[in-house]
């Protein structure tokens, strides 16, 4: 879904895509990333009885020899990807 609008001299644009996860990380190989799995480990310190540990499986998405981890999580890197290529940023 696309919606436009305009307000004075500025247009303000809604876009809403629904992409699969296979999707994405078709996208993000086409891109030129190397998409492997990751057990994402993390601790939480906001709960009231002290720190707590997580592990998630997820995907990461890197480039040449870049190490996995937090910072190239697949989602972060197509969020960026997707502004790169819609020059947001």
């Amino acid at each position: 879904m696309v919606n436009l609008t305009q307000e004075n001299n500025m247009f303000i644009v809604h876009i809403k895509v629904k992409y699969t996860q296979l999707q994405i990380l078709d996208f993000l190989n086409k891109q030129g990333y190397t998409v492997k799995s990751w057990l994402w480990q993390y601790s939480d310190t906001s709960f009231p009885n002290g720190t707590t540990y997580h592990e998630k499986w997820t995907f990461t998405a890197t480039m040449g020899d870049e190490p996995q981890g937090e910072s190239n999580i697949y989602t972060k890197v197509f969020e960026k990807e997707v502004k790169e290529l819609l020059k947001f940023e």
